[in-house]
């Protein structure tokens, strides 16, 4: 399989703080050609300030601009209940492929995270459906005997490592089976994710660079070493830059495209000196 690089889209809000699923549906267009798919309402996304007919908002745009084939819906939630719920309304729309994040907040037992994912397999099992383990967001470090009863449900297609998990990837991609896909939420690391054998990445910093994204991949499809070498070099660099946090990536989206890109959540702030080094590299490679 070529290098895959799923965009983790940022959702742009509005000063007011309204979603501006215009600003949306505009990112979507934009990327188009130089990502293989997207990962809507994720951590990038922040999903925990987004209501429900929201995210099945930003579901719908996605699936109009990209076909649902290329939408990966998260359906991260605190209960089954809220995940099945959520599902419910992005299946409507044509969207099988889904993502979930493991349980968070209260604590569980391993045979709670299995029965987690089974419920949302089992009521959808027409879906394939992406494990997410992100243990600084959930609180809970996922064994690899875990994953690897959860990726053997029907309808589990794989995995994607955010975090500590992501570092940890040597050992989970051991929990595959045949033909399953892991992604690294490491945006940065592409070229030795695919040594390990891995899929590809999901990449919140794809959005506001995809050109360099679709650089380093073609590169790395076509074996030319030294054209994956300085798109790679690149990549670590838009990356340090704007990787870290939300409000940064946002500082380089809004750089590109001139709209607010604002957020709801308390998230820290950037500073002048580095906003403006992000507008640098904004203009030199986006």
């Amino acid at each position: 399989m070529p290098a895959q690089i799923i965009s983790a889209v940022p959702v742009p809000f509005t000063e007011e703080g309204s979603l501006d699923l215009t600003e949306f549906e505009t990112v979507l267009r934009t990327i188009d050609p130089h990502v293989d798919g997207v990962l809507v309402a994720g951590t990038t996304g922040e999903f925990p300030a987004l209501d429900d007919d929201e995210r099945v908002e930003l579901f719908r745009v996605a699936a109009e601009v990209l076909g649902t084939a290329r939408v990966i819906a998260h359906l991260g939630h605190g209960s089954t209940r809220q995940v099945l719920r959520l599902a419910a309304g992005t299946a409507e729309l044509g969207i099988s492929r889904f993502a979930l994040l493991s349980p968070y907040y209260l604590p569980t037992d391993d045979d709670g995270v299995v029965a987690f994912f089974r419920a949302l397999t089992e009521a959808f099992p027409e879906a394939g459906v992406y494990a997410y383990l992100f243990p600084e967001r959930t609180g809970m470090d996922v064994p690899v005997d875990v994953l690897r009863r959860v990726l053997a449900l029907p309808g589990m297609v794989g995995v994607k490592l955010s975090g500590g998990a992501a570092a940890r990837l040597t050992e989970y991609v051991a929990a595959l089976q045949d033909g399953q896909e892991l992604y690294s939420g490491d945006d940065s690391t592409l070229p030795w994710v695919l040594e390990q054998g891995g899929t590809g990445v999901v990449s919140g910093v794809s959005s506001a660079f995809p050109e360099t994204f679709s650089a380093l991949a073609r590169a790395l499809d076509a074996g030319d070493d030294d054209a994956a070498g300085r798109a790679q070099s690149i990549v670590k660099e838009v990356v340090g830059l704007t990787g870290p946090t939300i409000p940064r990536l946002k500082t380089a989206m809004a750089a590109r495209t001139g709209a607010a890109w604002a957020s709801r959540m308390a998230l820290p702030a950037v500073d002048a000196e580095l906003r403006g080094r992000i507008e640098a590299a904004v203009s030199q490679h986006g």
